[in-house]
């Protein structure tokens, strides 16, 4: 037996989502059925949650604001990641 719902999605993630799913041949509805049903089986959240750390939440919020640093080459990339 199926229920309806109505739930409200961030719009560029749904999108996002619904690109992903169709490479694996499932509709945005198969994915969230595939979601609770392994949240049902498994009584818990079926992947690994995360707090991103301070400078990882920096360089969100950077990126989000299109402040991000930029790079010439990857060991300019590396330097910064390692200071």
């Amino acid at each position: 037996m199926r229920a309806s719902t109505s739930i409200r999605i961030d719009s560029e993630a749904k999108e996002i989502t619904i690109e992903v799913l169709k490479q694996y041949g499932m509709s945005l509805s198969d994915g969230i059925n595939l979601f609770c049903k392994q949240v049902a089986l498994t009584h818990s959240i079926p992947f690994e949650l995360k707090v991103p750390k301070e400078r990882m939440k920096k360089a969100l919020e950077e990126l989000e604001a299109k402040k991000g640093e930029k790079f010439t080459s990857m060991e300019e990339l590396k330097r910064d990641l390692l200071s």
